[in-house]
């Protein structure tokens, strides 16, 4: 990247440097707003870094320990000018803003550089989709809200307040209108990255509609990233549900269905629907971008991706880093979207040939996918259930950081012609039904 002028500001990168030798009790402060890759100066970068590790260890940082840390790098010439000119830490907050505003400016430049350099090999969309990815990761290189304790607690008590004025029933997120889901997950609560994993036709499509359509009904709104079905196909099934119109019948145009989706959109018309659908993007980088867009334009609570097989990244990497790398991320974006993400997944052959439940070890390819999900919801048939009408659905709970786990003892029945999932039987209870 060519400059036509210096993008950073030497002196204030000098001033947060001098200060932490002048004074380390700053030094949290100033790490709590600038990292070493902000300071555009490779030795002022290499500094402030040994300052960092310094700090870590539990030792002093000033211009003898300090000096001895970047004395192989050859810095120590570099160091002792910058302590002669910077003799104290007062202001150090402002100017590690300043560099940081300049580090971010720099990568809003290299983001138009890099699609600048692009654009004569890359197709228009995912031209677009990258773009808007390195933008906004660039509008958030900025280090996390740092809260002591009491902040904690009060942030704490206000959040369980507020569940108990909202709900009696503890489902403090979207409600999925499936008790059973409703009383394990609390509903899709913001920040938590949930995986929906299965064999090939079991339904988890289906799942995944069912909960997004009800929440759409409820005017709660909503994102669908499909990478998987076209839009034709996922709008029949979803009116297959609403309406209770045969799939099939009503994909091939047949009067009895169709009469059956007319009926139910006078009664409730799905056109109102804050639900938002994508079935063109696969770069992991355009659907971040594209979850951020509904985010920030129309407030969606909730995403569905279907599915992360399917999701394509940057580079020649394996199957493995590759899952990795999709999991990783789409729980960064849940957080810092503040929203639900749902991550359907399939399920290797080994349930299959071993006739048996399926295990967190069963994700495809998996990745770190169980380190990274915060609950993994998985669905089992019993193949002499297979061919049944309705089919019995196992639902197991095999992780799940804020409530129940293990294997729901009732089923849920799964109507294909309907494409909805009922239960049968239940409990009250929150572990009585469990296995």
């Amino acid at each position: 990247m060519t400059d036509r002028r210096p993008l950073w500001d030497q002196a204030a990168e000098r001033s947060v440097v001098g200060a932490l030798i002048a004074d380390d009790r700053c030094i949290e402060s100033v790490a709590a707003i600038v990292q070493p890759e902000d300071f555009r100066y490779a030795p002022h970068r290499e500094i402030f870094a040994q300052a960092l590790s310094l700090h870590a260890q539990g030792e002093p940082v000033d211009i003898v320990t300090l000096g001895g840390a970047v004395r192989k790098a050859g810095h120590v010439p570099l160091l002792a000018e910058i302590a002669v000119d910077v003799p104290g830490a007062a202001n150090v907050d402002a100017y590690a803003r300043v560099v940081a505003d300049w580090s971010r400016r720099r990568s809003v430049v290299s983001a138009c550089q890099k699609a600048i350099d692009g654009a004569d090999r890359i197709n228009s969309g995912e031209l677009v989709a990258d773009l808007a990815s390195r933008l906004e990761s660039a509008s958030e290189r900025t280090i996390g809200e740092s809260l002591d304790w009491h902040g904690v607690m009060n942030r704490m008590v206000a959040e369980i307040e507020r569940s108990a004025e909202e709900t009696g029933d503890g489902v403090t997120g979207v409600r999925t209108q499936i008790p059973m889901l409703d009383r394990a997950l609390g509903g899709l609560c913001p920040q938590r990255l949930i995986v929906l994993a299965a064999r090939p036709s079991i339904g988890k499509t289906a799942l995944a509609n069912q909960i997004a359509v009800n929440a759409a009904r409820n005017g709660v709104p909503g994102g669908i990233c499909s990478l998987e079905m076209g839009e034709a196909e996922l709008g029949a099934r979803a009116m297959a549900y609403h309406c209770q119109a045969n799939f099939t019948r009503l994909l091939r145009g047949r009067d009895d269905a169709l009469g059956a989706m007319v009926r139910g959109m006078r009664e409730s018309n799905p056109r109102v629907w804050p639900l938002h659908l994508d079935t063109s993007t696969y770069e992991l980088a355009g659907i971040e971008a594209r979850i951020t867009s509904w985010k920030r334009q129309h407030g969606i609570r909730f995403a569905i991706v279907d599915h992360i097989g399917l999701i394509e990244v940057e580079g020649n990497v394996s199957t493995y880093d590759r899952v990795s790398l999709v999991s990783r991320r789409l729980k960064k974006l849940a957080k810092r979207l503040d929203i639900a993400i749902i991550a359907v997944c399939q399920l290797n052959r080994g349930p299959e040939k071993e006739r048996r439940r399926p295990t967190l070890g069963d994700l495809r390819d998996s990745g770190n996918v169980e380190q990274d999900i915060d609950i993994g919801v998985f669905l089992h048939v019993d193949p002499a259930d297979i061919e049944a009408q309705p089919v019995p659905v196992q639902i197991g709970f095999l992780k799940n950081r804020t409530g129940r786990k293990g294997w729901e003892r009732n089923p849920l029945m799964f109507d294909g012609q309907h494409q909805t999932f009922v239960e049968r039987g239940g409990s009250d209870s929150d572990d009585e039904d469990m296995q």
